[in-house]
């Protein structure tokens, strides 16, 4: 490292923790979903559909985090592999994949909602998915693909 550069390892360690704490959040809070969904007396009840709702809401919310906290450590790469220059078309399906299985993940509590007929709740889930869809690929997705298929 010359003397100009700064020494930013704390910082991306740190960074990296929030990483793996919003992976383990999102994972508990789906798995709250799951299991009051299916243990719930009578899930269909304005207040379990509130609170489930509610955990949703703090789910789309991680996720979204979790995707923001991944694009920031990946901007942060100042050297990459010179395969990865090498293999674009991969890159672009690797990618595609990548951001498609996180964003599918999100759609799971709106079906899971549909197999215990809370359609009411399926249908305002699904319109927040949506809405937290729509943010990530304008404010991460997008700046994401520009970065890793900028020309070098």
């Amino acid at each position: 490292m010359s003397t100009k550069e700064e020494d930013y390892s704390s910082w991306l360690s740190f960074e990296s923790l929030c990483v793996h704490v919003e992976a383990l959040l999102c994972g508990f809070t789906f798995t709250a979903i799951t299991i009051l969904v299916t243990r719930l007396p009578d899930p269909s009840s304005f207040l379990s559909q509130v609170t489930l709702f509610f955990l949703a809401f703090i789910f789309y919310v991680f996720e979204f985090l979790l995707f923001y906290a991944l694009f920031y450590l990946s901007y942060c790469v100042k050297a990459i592999p010179s395969e990865w220059k090498q293999r674009r078309r991969q890159r672009h399906i690797l990618m595609g994949l990548w951001l498609l299985s996180f964003t599918a993940f999100g759609m799971a509590i709106v079906l899971m909602f549909l197999l215990w007929n809370l359609t009411h709740l399926a249908l305002a889930s699904g319109l927040m998915y949506t809405l937290f869809t729509a943010l990530t690929a304008i404010l991460i997705w997008k700046p994401t693909l520009e970065l890793m298929f900028k020309q070098s």
